[in-house]
C-alpha cells in the first residue's frame, strides 16, 4: 500500500450530513479522511487505508460501533487504531460499556466539533506512539530492516503459510567476507555505512513480498515466500555482483566488500519446520565461505563431504565454544578492572579523575537500567564509562587544571580525550561495545558534537547516557575551576539542553533514577566531596570534564 493511501481517520456514520459535517471540520484541522455508512464499509475502509483514528457512530444499519470495534481490535495489522465512539444515547452506562470493552474515547451528540478534533488529534498521538514502539520492537534500529526476532517471526509464519496451502518458500541467508578487517582498518562508523548501503541493496533487490532481516552484526537474511531454490539463486547472484561496485567504500577507500551467500528452500525433504531451513541455509552459507567466499551455495547441491563439514558442530565443539566465551568475558572483565586501577595515575594530573569515573560509570549504569538496556549493554556502559577519561593521560596538567575558561586551541585538545582514549583500548576487540560508546561519548543530540557530528538516534544509547552522567557528575562536584552546583540545578541545567546537547530520554531516566534513589547518590556526592578537599573557585568552565552548555 503505498502512502498516499494511508489516512489519518475513518468515520462511520449512517447520517449523510453528520459524516460530511465531522469530515469537512477534521480536514480543515489538517487530517485526511475516508467515510463509510455502514459497519462492514467501515471493517474494509479501515483495512483498506489503515487508519490511526476511527469515529463511529454507535447505532449503525447492520450493527453498532463496538462490534466494529471488536472486529478492528481482533486484526493484529490495526492494534495501534485509536476509536472514538460517537452516541445520542444519553447517560453513562454507555460510555461505561464502551470504554470497558474496546472503546478509547467516547463522545455525546451533538458533537462538540472542535472538542471531536482535538480528541482526534490525541489519538492520533497515540496511533504514533503505538507504531513508534512497534517499530522499536520489530526493527534493527541501524539499518531499518526487521531485527532478528522479527525475521524469525515473520519465518514462521510463512512456514505456516507455505504447508497450508503448498507453496514453495526459500531462505537466503548471507555473511559479509572479512567484515571485521573493515571495522579494524576504517572504523565503525565506515563499517555501519557499509551495513547501511547493504541493507539498501538488498530491500532493493527483492520483491514487496519478501522480507530482508538483520540477523546480528554482519549476518543478514531474505524470506521469498511463493519461490524456490532457483529463484532464489537468481536474486542472490545478482546481489552478490552488484555488491562489490555499489559500495561507497570502493570509491572512497579502494576497498571491495563481498559477501558469501547460502539458500534453501521448504522442498528439500530435509525441511518440516522453519528450524530446518535456517540449519539447512546455515549450512550452506557456511560451505560458501569454505570454498573461497563471494559465491552463492544451495542446500539442495551440497555433496556428503560438504554436509559434513557443515554439521560439524559437534557436542564438544559446541562445549569448548560456550567455554571459550565465558573466559572472554572474564578476560574482558579482568582488562576493565586492571585499566581501572591504572587510572590511579590520573590522580597526579587531576585528583578527581578515577573517582570521577567511578561516579560516571555508577549513574550510567543505573540510567542504562532505567531505559531498560538489555543486560549485556548496561554491563558496557558501565565498562566504558570507568574507561572513558582514560585518555586524559595524553592531555597536559596545565590544561587539566586551569582555573580560567580554555583556549580554542585547549578545547580542541580536549576535544581528543574521546578518540585518545579509543586508541588506547582499540587493540581489545573484546571491547568493540566499549569502544564505540567511548569514541562517540561528545556527540550532541543536535549533531553539533565531535567527532562525527552524529545526531539523535545515530549516536550510540551508551553515548548518550555517558554523556548526561558525565555532565551531571561535573556539575554536582568541585573542581579547581570552579565550585559545584546543587543537584536541582544540575538537573536543570540538563533538562534545559535536552534535544540539544542530550538526549531528553536519558535526561529523564536519569532524574527519575535520581528520584527513585537519591540517598545514595547523595551519598556518593557527599563522598565525592570528602574525598577531594579541593579549594573551589567560581565559573563555569566545565571543559575538561567534557561538558560544555550550549549556550556558552
Amino acid at each position: 500500500m503505498s502512502t498516499s493511501d494511508l489516512t489519518d481517520v475513518t468515520i462511520v456514520e449512517d447520517d449523510g450530513d453528520q459524516r460530511r459535517l465531522i469530515a469537512r471540520v477534521l480536514e480543515r484541522a489538517g487530517c485526511t479522511t475516508s467515510v463509510a455508512r455502514t459497519m462492514q464499509e467501515g471493517l474494509q475502509c479501515v483495512m483498506n487505508h489503515q487508519s490511526r483514528v476511527v469515529v463511529c457512530d454507535y447505532e449503525l444499519p447492520d450493527g453498532d460501533g463496538v462490534q466494529l470495534f471488536r472486529a478492528i481490535r481482533k486484526n493484529a495489522d490495526l492494534a495501534g487504531t485509536y476509536c472514538i465512539l460517537v452516541s445520542a444515547t444519553a447517560g453513562s452506562d454507555l460510555a461505561t460499556h464502551a470504554l470497558d470493552a474496546v472503546a478509547d474515547d467516547y463522545l455525546q451528540k451533538p458533537i462538540p466539533l472542535r472538542e471531536l478534533a482535538a480528541r482526534v488529534r490525541v489519538g492520533i498521538r497515540m496511533w504514533t506512539m503505538h507504531d513508534q514502539l512497534r517499530r522499536a520492537a520489530t526493527t534493527d534500529t541501524l539499518t531499518g530492516l526487521a531485527n532478528h526476532g522479527q525475521f524469525h517471526r515473520v519465518l514462521e509464519s510463512e512456514m505456516g503459510r507455505s504447508r497450508r496451502y503448498g507453496h514453495p518458500l526459500a531462505l537466503i541467508m548471507l555473511d559479509l567476507d572479512f567484515f571485521k578487517a573493515v571495522n579494524d582498518t576504517f572504523g565503525h562508523l565506515t563499517g555501519n555505512q557499509v551495513l547501511e548501503e547493504l541493507a539498501t541493496i538488498l530491500t532493493e533487490g527483492v520483491r514487496d513480498v519478501d522480507t530482508v532481516g538483520r540477523l546480528g552484526g554482519e549476518e543478514f537474511g531474505i524470506v521469498l515466500p511463493v519461490a524456490r531454490t532457483s529463484d532464489a539463486f537468481q536474486v542472490a547472484e545478482r546481489i552478490r555482483t552488484r555488491l562489490p561496485k555499489s559500495l561507497s567504500i570502493r570509491h572512497e577507500h579502494n576497498q571491495d566488500v563481498t559477501a558469501s551467500f547460502g539458500i534453501a528452500d521448504s522442498e528439500d525433504p530435509r525441511v518440516t519446520t522453519a528450524a530446518d531451513l535456517v540449519d539447512l541455509a546455515d549450512r550452506a552459507l557456511y560451505v560458501a565461505k569454505r570454498r573461497g567466499r563471494n559465491r552463492t551455495a544451495m542446500a539442495c547441491d551440497l555433496s556428503d563431504r560438504a554436509d559434513v563439514e557443515a554439521t560439524i558442530e559437534t557436542d564438544e565443539v559446541e562445549w569448548l565454544r560456550r567455554r571459550l566465551a565465558v573466559l572472554s568475558a572474564r578476560v574482558r572483565d579482568v582488562y576493565v578492572q586492571s585499566v581501572a586501577t591504572l587510572l590511579k595515575a590520573l590522580d597526579e594530573k587531576d585528583p578527581h579523575a578515577a573517582r570521577h569515573s567511578m561516579n560516571v560509570a555508577f549513574y550510567a549504569e543505573e540510567v542504562a537500567g532505567q531505559i531498560g538496556c538489555s543486560r549485556a549493554l548496561r554491563k558496557s556502559v558501565y565498562n566504558a564509562a570507568l574507561l572513558h577519561d582514560i585518555g586524559k593521560v595524553g592531555v597536559p596538567d596545565t590544561i587539566l587544571t586551569k582555573r580560567t575558561p580554555l583556549t580554542p586551541l585547549e578545547q580542541m585538545v580536549i576535544e581528543q580525550v574521546p578518540l585518545i582514549g579509543t586508541r588506547i583500548v582499540d587493540h581489545m576487540r573484546i571491547l568493540e561495545s566499549e569502544i564505540q560508546i567511548i569514541r562517540h561519548q561528545r556527540e550532541y543530540f543536535d549533531g553539533s558534537g565531535v567527532p562525527a557530528g552524529l545526531k539523535d538516534d545515530q549516536i550510540p544509547i551508551g553515548s548518550r547516557i555517558l554523556l548526561a552522567a558525565d555532565a551531571f557528575d561535573a556539575m554536582t562536584t568541585d573542581r579547581v575551576y570552579r565550585a559545584r552546583k546543587p543537584v536541582e540545578e544540575a538537573l536543570s541545567e540538563l533538562d534545559r539542553l535536552g534535544g540539544t546537547q542530550f538526549d531528553p530520554t536519558v535526561v529523564g531516566a536519569l532524574t527519575e533514577c535520581f528520584a527513585q534513589n537519591r540517598a545514595a547518590w547523595e551519598e556518593r556526592i557527599s563522598g565525592t566531596l570528602r574525598a577531594a578537599r579541593l579549594p573551589s573557585d567560581e565559573g563555569l568552565n566545565l571543559a575538561a570534564d567534557g561538558f560544555v552548555p550550549s549556550s556558552s
